[in-house]
């Protein structure tokens, strides 16, 4: 069962806790058969077997000696509260975490929540939350942890080489895809006798393409090559995070950026200040120019969350 966190999902979760806390039930059907009689008439239009069953397919809730139901920690931490409210936001939270959707990672940063990364129906399915819709969804995504933010975006990233490999390849070109060698080059794909020969590949959606990450290393390599080396950015549509396969179809746009216009954008070091790592860079829109490739009609490949999906 789907474990999206729904107004009768989240509710049969906090009433399945809460009659588990109150005393031990023997096995799934007794569980559901008390939580139907201590809910509100709520329960009786609710389906409380699917959601119980899901829980413990879940790990949420396991049959432990003699058939007897126990919560795992987060369930027994929502049964045990006193506040009918919160007990619900945190069974979302918990159910969001527990069975992530696709766009969980895409959708929620660390600044915001971007809504056109999540699919109308399960908008939808969460209204419920009201305001509160937001605090649930960057909740979840903090718990969820880093770790699988720096895959997806990796994801993302090599999605985003891929496109602008296949597009020069359609176009008659023979480029080599160095990033697969190594990231030390400060570029993502080469060619062997146009003008512009280095190109440094970033990947955006629709609602960060203001915006894009700058090694130092990237950035050192665009002084030394200097007008041969060139961003470009690929603009995914927001149907690229929820899509398995991508295709063509799910690049919104491919543009460019010069190095003379990346070398305004960083000031020098000084005797104060000096970046290492990385930076952001916010391009004003007269500095993009689009780009004179174009996707490969066939292009084909895995959509971010699917290797997620065949590893577990």
């Amino acid at each position: 069962m789907n474990l999206l966190p729904a107004h009768g999902v989240a509710y049969a979760t906090v009433l399945l806790a809460h009659v588990a806390r109150v005393s031990p039930r023997a096995g799934v059907d007794e569980w559901v058969a008390a939580a139907r009689q201590h809910g509100s008439y709520l329960a009786a239009a609710t389906d409380l077997s699917t959601p119980a069953q899901a829980l413990v397919a879940a790990g949420l809730a396991s049959a432990g000696e003699e058939g007897t139901i126990r919560l795992a920690r987060p369930l027994a931490a929502l049964a045990a509260s006193g506040d009918a409210r919160r007990a619900m936001h945190h069974a979302a939270v918990t159910l969001l975490i527990a069975q992530q959707p696709s766009w969980l990672r895409v959708a929620v940063g660390s600044a915001r929540v971007e809504r056109a990364y999540i699919p109308q129906p399960d908008l939808d399915a969460l209204s419920w939350l009201g305001e509160a819709l937001d605090e649930v969804l960057a909740e979840a995504r903090r718990l969820v942890g880093t770790r699988q933010e720096a895959d997806l975006a990796k994801e993302i990233g090599d999605a985003a080489e891929e496109v602008v490999v296949a597009a020069l390849k359609a176009a008659g070109q023979k480029p080599v895809h160095v990033a697969r060698i190594s990231d030390a080059y400060g570029y993502d794909v080469e060619l062997s006798e146009e003008p512009v020969r280095f190109l440094e590949v970033k990947a955006a959606g629709p609602q960060t393409a203001d915006r894009f990450h700058l090694s130092r290393n990237e950035f050192n390599t665009c002084v030394r090559r200097g007008d041969a080396w060139r961003i470009v950015q690929v603009v995914f549509d927001a149907s690229a995070f929820i899509a398995n396969p991508i295709t063509a179809a799910d690049v919104r746009e491919i543009r460019e950026l010069s190095a003379t216009s990346v070398r305004g954008l960083v000031p020098g070091d000084t005797s104060g200040f000096k970046w290492e790592s990385s930076a952001v860079l916010t391009p004003s829109a007269s500095l993009w120019h689009p780009s004179d490739l174009t996707p490969d009609p066939g292009f084909l490949r895995r959509g971010f969350d699917s290797r997620d999906a065949a590893d577990s």
